[in-house]
């Protein structure tokens, strides 16, 4: 029955994004002050609260399995590590102790600038202001961890991102990632109301695709060892349940 409501209410949303939703449809596409003022107001004022607290188990497992994976390390020394797509840095509150951060962000991270203040178990290294499929600022083979959660979604170029990933680590260094993906395949009824819904997903969530298989680019990048999870989320709605977390060494 739910899949039949998810594919009435896409066709719903087609229907009224192609008629009367039409004006404001072209100005997120053209209009950069348009996407900005709106993107602040859906990921701010409603994703954020709605589905950010539950996303926080979820976040402190994934950074309890960077931990296992550390349990070696020496705490003295600072933990390098660079997170592309920072955000408002929904994850600081579990990064290890000593981390020594870079943030990267393809906008001004202007809410984690602010957030950041309340870890003071993290220290700044600095903020680079650009995207991840060519961090030229930042140099190779500095970095122990590489931190993704809800980015390679919106990437132009989730290959581009594995390259420069790899890149900036250092040798044995660790790809920590949480992310939402496609349907299998096999679930035909579910990945075609993601095909049928990622267009205008796209338009109204910057660039975002439901439908994108992150979990095989991960594992083709050349990463020495990939631990990969597959979960389904029943509190998110249907076209972002699927969900990949894990860590891939270099």
């Amino acid at each position: 029955m739910e899949i039949f409501i998810y594919l009435i209410l896409t066709a719903i949303w087609w229907v009224i994004s192609l008629s009367v939703l039409l004006p404001f449809l072209v100005l997120l596409l053209i209009s950069e002050t348009v996407k900005d003022k709106w993107l602040t107001f859906i990921f701010l004022k409603v994703c954020g609260p709605r589905f950010g607290p539950k996303f926080v188990p979820m976040r402190k497992q994934l950074f309890k399995l960077l931990e296992e994976h550390l349990s070696k390390r020496n705490k003295s020394v600072p933990l390098k590590m660079l997170e592309i797509g920072v955000g408002g840095g929904a994850n600081l509150q579990f990064y290890p102790e000593n981390s020594s951060l870079t943030a990267l962000d393809k906008t001004p991270p202007t809410l984690f600038d602010k957030n950041r203040k309340k870890f003071p178990h993290v220290n700044l290294d600095g903020i680079v202001v650009n995207y991840a499929e060519d961090m030229k600022e930042v140099p190779s083979g500095v970095f122990d961890v590489v931190v993704s959660t809800h980015v390679l979604c919106s990437v132009t170029s989730v290959d581009s991102v594995m390259k420069e990933v790899k890149r900036v680590l250092k040798p044995g260094g660790k790809f920590l990632f949480l992310e939402h993906v496609a349907f299998s395949k096999t679930q035909a009824s579910y990945y075609i109301i993601q095909l049928f819904a990622t267009p205008l997903w796209a338009i109204y969530f910057d660039g975002c695709f439901l439908n994108r298989n992150i979990a095989d680019s991960i594992k083709k990048a050349g990463f020495r060892d990939v631990h990969c999870d597959h979960t389904y989320i029943p509190f998110l709605p249907l076209f972002f349940r699927p969900h990949i977390s894990g860590i891939a060494t270099l």
